[in-house]
């Protein structure tokens, strides 16, 4: 989950790793994937579980964007909520939903802690979060998405976990996510979560790829 704990922030404190440049945040991502990061995000959200009408839950939803597209597809039926651990994150997600008129709920929120009931939400979704994560961290975070979730609710978790060959720059974009993350982390990075999910009560457990640089998990509770 993305945080900032500067002097005189008010974002909570939590183990996860800290970014502290949330203003460039876009910019970079924009350069890392040459100019693909709006057809990164598509592709993720073609392989979500929600559908017309879900109650979403989006944690670490950084600047938004994947949490607004999730609110194109939930319809006016649905809702969707964004959460952060960083306060400027969450402004900058405000101010995107706001400008685009996207009925998203963005809140500064833990992983490790977040604030709705259980049995919440249909689907409970994380992008590009995990990696940053300690072990204990992911796992107290998936005990959260289940209590969240409502029963037959689903998990739908998105990171960095690249094959071989492929492009040129292709291959270039893995040197820059293995120098972000750690070639040996990032190898079975969606792999490791099975074990987690499985004992912290899911059930159903998939893995599939969106893309040839990400994979995603999903279960049921």
């Amino acid at each position: 989950m993305n945080t900032e704990n500067q002097p005189g922030s008010e974002a909570p404190a939590t183990e996860g790793r800290t970014i502290l440049w949330a203003a460039f945040y876009d910019t970079l991502v924009g350069i890392l994937s040459f100019g693909k990061a709006k057809r990164l995000r598509v592709e993720i959200g073609a392989k979500a579980p929600y559908q017309t009408g879900d109650k979403v839950l989006d944690v670490g939803c950084g600047t938004g964007d994947q949490a607004i597209l999730a609110k194109s597809t939930v319809g006016d039926l649905g809702e969707v909520y964004g959460s952060d651990a960083s306060p400027k994150m969450i402004e900058i997600a405000r101010t995107k939903a706001s400008r685009l008129k996207a009925d998203v709920n963005f809140q500064i929120d833990l992983i490790e802690n977040i604030s709705h009931p259980e049995d919440t939400f249909d689907v409970v979704m994380n992008s590009l979060v995990m990696h940053h994560l300690p072990g204990d961290l992911k796992e107290r975070g998936i005990r959260e998405f289940h209590r969240v979730l409502k029963p037959g609710g689903q998990i739908y978790i998105v990171d960095m976990e690249p094959e071989s060959g492929g492009s040129f720059f292709q291959r270039f974009t893995d040197l820059m996510i293995h120098i972000h993350g750690g070639e040996k982390a990032l190898r079975d990075n969606v792999q490791q979560l099975i074990p987690l999910l499985d004992r912290n009560g899911f059930h159903s457990i998939s893995t599939g790829r969106v893309n040839r640089q990400f994979a995603y998990i999903c279960a049921k509770k």
